[in-house]
């Protein structure tokens, strides 16, 4: 084996780090030859001049020796760099969507892999399926020095973020940011200005983020999805996300913005 190949290890949505380093990374091919023979799913993820990567799905109930630890996906976010993240992400949806897409939805009868292609085919009626993923709009909605702001009931304590949903069937990116918004605090909206884009593995989305700017209405919440929503002054906001994530680098741009600081560097394309 090349010392360059990595392992991204899980075990039911935990991933697996060592506990005697000061940095967060992939099991290395020393790791792995301890690891393997409990390994349940090994799926190829890249292949490049560094080397090859892998996703690994370990057996239900193993447990790492003293030198491994269970961690959280989510932890990951903000303590290592974006594409350490995004691999990590890669992996843990790959193994998602292998897990999920082991029979055909059509006749039943199990699926194999692709001979080329990353995909999962039914040798009986050759249905195929690729990896999914789900797209989101992300939305900072502004008026001149205020941002409108809104809590999920499933944030931590004191926690306000931008508004967010999934794209619906048929539906265009610019048409979900005018129906979630409506939906959630029943505000209306113009002005959008494509921000940027960041994957999210909880399980597969694909964060669009937008800057909008308030053209209308009262903020009614829905109750549901949303249990708190109000305009924040910019310098007075609440506890929000960090900078690693999508909503906190828009809030944040916005924020460089009205205090003369120019468009910032986090605002893509």
């Amino acid at each position: 084996m090349s010392g360059q190949e990595r392992f991204f290890i899980f075990r039911e949505g935990k991933i697996l780090v060592r506990t005697d380093r000061r940095e967060i990374a992939a099991c290395s091919p020393g790791d792995w030859r301890e690891l393997q023979p409990r390994a349940a799913t090994v799926l190829p993820l890249d292949k490049g001049p560094e080397g090859s990567t892998f996703a690994v799905e370990m057996e239900t109930g193993f447990e790492a020796g003293e030198r491994f630890a269970w961690m959280s996906l989510r932890r990951l976010v903000g303590r290592v760099a974006d594409e350490e993240f995004n691999a990590w992400g890669k992996a843990v949806q790959l193994l998602h969507w292998y897990r999920t897409h082991r029979f055909c939805g059509r006749c039943g009868q199990a699926t194999i892999a692709h001979a080329s292609d990353q995909a999962m085919i039914c040798p009986s009626c050759s249905l195929s399926w690729y990896p999914q993923i789900s797209p989101c709009v992300i939305v900072l909605v502004s008026r001149g020095e205020e941002l409108l702001l809104a809590r999920s009931p499933h944030f931590q304590e004191g926690m306000y973020s931008t508004l967010a949903g999934f794209v619906e069937p048929g539906e265009s990116v610019e048409a979900a940011v005018h129906r979630e918004i409506g939906e959630e605090v029943a505000v209306r909206v113009g002005g959008l200005r494509y921000f940027g884009s960041q994957p999210w593995p909880f399980p597969g989305q694909l964060m669009l983020g937008f800057l909008a700017e308030y053209a209308g209405g009262e903020i009614q919440i829905d109750g549901v999805e949303i249990s708190d929503a109000a305009w924040y002054h910019y310098r007075r906001l609440p506890l929000i996300p960090g900078p690693a994530t999508i909503a906190g680098r828009m809030i944040r741009h916005y924020q460089q913005i009205l205090d003369g600081g120019g468009p910032g560097t986090d605002a893509q394309g």
